[in-house]
């Protein structure tokens, strides 16, 4: 990431935001995605509308099974479950600013280093350091995040 903040989708993950947008590749609105702090994680989390849509209906249903005694449902369910959100829009090439409370959140300051994972439909961005401290994150995480900071010649 550099100093005002923007930092870059992978060709890959982006190429799959675009197509999942149910939008024209070629189009402003195939290069929008939501951005929002994981539910557990010290992370970030991006996705396509169609899968917001998905996870609010997810939501909904637990909110409604989790209902207090008089069956209000449990805000704290959409509150984890969305996090802080945002929609950004992401240029041709995948540039994006990461907002600045978000950065915060996932401890991902401007100047630092963002390490973008794709996991099933969604995409993490973690700063490395957090990742490789993770003590559930999978070796084969790790070593990929390792890889991917040895070939930026970047040392944490």
């Amino acid at each position: 990431m550099d100093d005002k903040g923007r930092v870059a989708i992978p060709a890959g993950l982006r190429a799959t935001l675009e197509k999942n947008s149910g939008h024209p590749t070629d189009s402003k609105d195939a290069r929008v995605a939501i951005l929002s702090t994981h539910e557990t994680d010290k992370c970030l989390v991006a996705y396509d509308e169609p899968f917001f849509d998905a996870l609010m209906e997810r939501l909904d249903a637990r909110a409604t099974e989790f209902a207090g005694d008089r069956g209000q449902a449990d805000a704290n369910i959409w509150r984890d479950g969305v996090g802080t959100s945002e929609n950004i829009a992401f240029d041709p090439s995948g540039r994006f600013v990461l907002p600045g409370m978000l950065g915060h959140l996932a401890g991902i300051p401007k100047g630092s280093y963002a390490f973008f994972m794709g996991v099933g439909a969604t995409i993490e961005l973690w700063n490395p350091r957090t990742l490789l401290d993770h003590p559930t994150i999978s070796e084969q995480i790790k070593a990929a995040c390792r890889y991917c900071l040895d070939e930026k010649g970047v040392t944490l």
